[in-house]
C-alpha cells in the first residue's frame, strides 16, 4: 500500500550550472533569475531549444526547470508541447515532470489527460504526493465536478494515501461553491477527526458558505466555537458574519461584530465596507452609505470600483441616475478605471428613465475607450430603444450581436419579441423565436407568454391554443400571465365557455387566479348581460 507524507513537497532539483554558463555566453539577451526562472516566454523557449539539441542530453532536471518556469507563466500548452518533444527524444520524465503536466491538463479542463499521466505515474513506480492528488481535486472543482472530487478523495484515502490540510480546504471550497455547505461541514469534522488542525481560511469558507445559505445563527455557533478553541479570528471571519446579518437586517447583530473587530484590533477592508454600503444602499439609506464610504477613507481604505458600482446603483435604484453620474465622474477623476458594469449600471438607469440618448451616448463612449459591451449592455440598449420606439435602431444592434458581438441569450430574444409582437410583426416574431431553436437557445415561459399574448391581440386565438399546448409537450408550465392572455383571448373572440374552462384549470391545480383573471370575466359577462 502507497503512502504519502503530508509534509511532501515538489522539489525542482538544482541543475548542474556549467550548463546554463555555456548556453548563456553566447547571448547576453538571455536573462536567468536567481531561482532559474524566466523573464519572458520567448527565453525559456529558446533555452528548451538549445537543450533538446545537445549532445549528450541534459538530465530531465535541467528541462523540469524550463517546463516549472512555462507554468508559471501560465502558458499550459506550451509546457504540454515541450514535455511531448523530450518524449520523442527519448528523455524518460521525472515524477515532477510528469506532476508539472498534470497541473497544466488541470488548468486546461483536460481532465481525462490528467488522469491519464497519474496513471503512468503509478505505472512507472512513483508515489504522487499530496500536492499532485490535490492537483486533481482542484482541477475537478473549478471544472464544475466537485462530487467526482470527493469520489477521487474517498478513493486515494482508502488506498491509504494521506492528504493534507490544502486538500481538504481545495474540497471544503468546492462544496461551499456549489452550495452544499452542509458536506462542507462534515467534511470539516472528517478533517478535526483525523488530528488535522483546520486554519481559521477554512473555517471561514464554512462560515460564508452557511452565511449565503441564510443559515447565519450556525455561523455564528462555528464562529464561536473556534474562538474557544484559540483560533484567532480575522478580518474575513467577520466579513462573512457581517455580511450574513447585513442579508438579513439585523443591524445590532452588525454593530456589534464591528465593535469586536475595533476590540481585537481587526480592521475593516474594502470588501467589508462594501458589504455595508450595499446594505445600506438596497434599504434606501443612501445618506448613510455615503457616509460609511467617507469613513473607509478616513480609516484608510480606498474605495474601489465596486464601491462605486455599489453605490452607483443604489441611486439608480431609487432613480436618482444625476447622482450616480456626478459618482461615475468623481471616480474616473480619482483614477479608478470604470468597468462594465459600470456603465451598465447608468444605461439602465438612463433608460429607465427615459432618457435613452443619454444610454447610447454611455453605449458609444464604451466603444470609444475599447470597453467591450457585454449581453447586460447590449439588452439594456436594446430594451431601451424598444420601449420607446426606436425598433429599427434596436433591430439594428440586435442584428449586430448576431454577427461578432456577445451571444444573446433568451432575455434579448424575448425584448425584441416584445417589441416586434407590440407593433402587431407578430409573423416576424415568430420567425425570430424558430432562430432561438435553430441557435439552440430553448425560450422560456416569458418567450411563449410574449406570443401567445401577440396572438390573442391580433385574433387569432387557434394559434395561440397551440403554442400553450406546445408549451406541455416542452415541459414549461405556463403561468397566471400565460392563462390570462389567453383568457382575455378567448372572451374578446366570443369564446366564453372556452374561458370559463381554462379558469376552472386555473383553480384545478394550476397558476394562482389573480384580480386580473377576475377583471377579465367580469368584463366579459358584464357585455354579455350576464352580471
Amino acid at each position: 500500500m502507497l503512502y504519502i507524507a503530508t509534509t511532501t513537497k515538489l522539489r525542482y532539483e538544482i541543475p548542474k550550472f556549467s550548463v546554463f554558463l555555456r548556453l548563456f555566453s553566447h547571448s547576453s539577451k538571455q536573462n536567468v533569475k536567481k531561482s532559474y526562472g524566466f523573464d519572458a516566454m520567448d527565453d525559456a523557449e529558446a533555452l528548451f531549444a538549445r537543450l533538446i539539441t545537445m549532445h549528450p542530453l541534459p538530465s530531465v532536471v535541467e528541462f523540469n526547470i524550463i517546463l516549472g518556469s512555462i507554468v508559471k507563466m501560465k502558458d499550459y500548452p506550451t509546457a504540454i508541447s515541450l514535455s511531448k518533444q523530450m518524449g520523442l527524444r527519448g528523455i524518460t520524465p521525472s515524477i515532477v515532470t510528469l506532476s508539472i503536466l498534470i497541473n497544466c491538463y488541470c488548468h486546461l479542463g483536460h481532465m481525462g489527460f490528467a488522469f491519464s499521466v497519474l496513471g503512468t505515474v503509478l505505472k512507472m513506480g512513483y508515489q504522487p504526493n499530496a500536492i499532485t492528488l490535490t492537483t486533481l481535486m482542484k482541477g475537478l472543482c473549478v471544472n464544475g465536478e466537485v462530487r467526482k472530487a470527493m469520489d477521487f478523495h474517498n478513493s486515494v484515502v482508502a488506498q491509504g494515501f494521506l492528504l493534507d490540510e490544502v486538500s481538504y480546504g481545495t474540497l471544503i471550497n468546492g462544496l461551499c461553491k456549489i452550495g452544499q455547505t452542509r458536506d462542507a461541514f462534515e467534511l470539516l469534522r472528517k478533517m478535526e477527526g483525523q488530528m488535522f488542525k483546520p486554519s481559521v481560511i477554512i473555517y471561514n469558507m464554512i462560515m460564508d458558505g452557511l452565511c449565503k445559505d441564510g443559515l447565519v445563527t450556525e455561523a455564528c455557533d462555528l464562529y464561536l466555537e473556534i474562538v474557544d478553541r484559540g483560533i484567532d479570528p480575522d478580518v474575513f471571519t467577520y466579513t462573512c458574519l457581517i455580511h450574513g446579518f447585513c442579508t438579513l437586517g439585523q443591524w445590532g447583530e452588525v454593530t456589534r461584530l464591528l465593535c469586536n473587530m475595533v476590540d481585537k484590533n481587526i480592521k475593516p477592508n474594502v470588501y467589508t465596507y462594501n458589504i455595508l454600503i450595499d446594505a445600506l444602499c438596497k434599504k434606501g439609506m443612501l445618506g448613510k452609505a455615503h457616509d460609511m464610504c467617507n469613513l473607509m477613507i478616513e480609516r484608510g481604505q480606498r474605495p474601489d470600483v465596486i464601491t462605486f458600482n455599489t453605490l452607483m446603483s443604489g441611486y439608480c435604484l431609487y432613480n436618482d441616475v444625476d447622482e450616480a453620474r456626478k459618482l461615475f465622474e468623481t471616480f474616473v477623476e480619482w483614477g479608478i478605471k470604470p468597468d462594465v458594469w459600470s456603465y451598465n449600471i447608468l444605461i439602465i438607469g438612463y433608460c429607465k428613465s427615459k432618457r435613452i440618448d443619454e444610454a447610447l451616448s454611455l453605449f458609444s463612449n464604451m466603444h470609444c475607450i475599447n470597453l467591450v459591451p457585454n449581453i447586460v449592455t447590449y439588452s439594456s440598449v436594446i430594451d431601451g430603444l424598444c420601449k420607446y420606439g426606436r425598433i429599427s435602431y434596436a433591430w439594428e444592434l440586435f442584428s449586430a450581436i448576431h454577427d461578432g458581438g456577445p451571444y444573446p441569450n433568451v432575455i434579448t430574444y424575448n425584448i425584441m419579441l416584445d417589441a416586434l409582437c407590440k407593433i402587431q410583426l407578430i409573423d416576424k416574431a415568430i420567425e425570430l423565436f424558430n432562430v432561438m431553436f435553430e441557435r439552440g437557445l430553448a425560450p422560456n415561459v416569458s418567450s411563449y407568454n410574449i406570443l401567445i399574448n401577440g396572438y390573442c391581440k391580433s385574433k387569432r386565438i387557434g394559434e395561440a391554443i397551440n403554442l400553450f399546448k406546445e408549451m406541455h409537450h416542452r415541459n414549461l408550465v405556463p403561468d397566471s400571465v400565460t392563462y390570462n392572455s389567453l383568457i382575455d383571448g378567448l372572451c374578446k373572440s366570443g369564446r366564453i365557455s372556452h374561458a370559463w374552462e381554462l379558469f376552472n384549470a386555473m383553480h384545478d391545480g394550476g397558476p394562482p387566479v389573480n384580480v386580473i383573471t377576475y377583471n377579465i370575466l367580469l368584463d366579459a359577462f358584464s357585455k354579455i348581460h350576464v352580471v
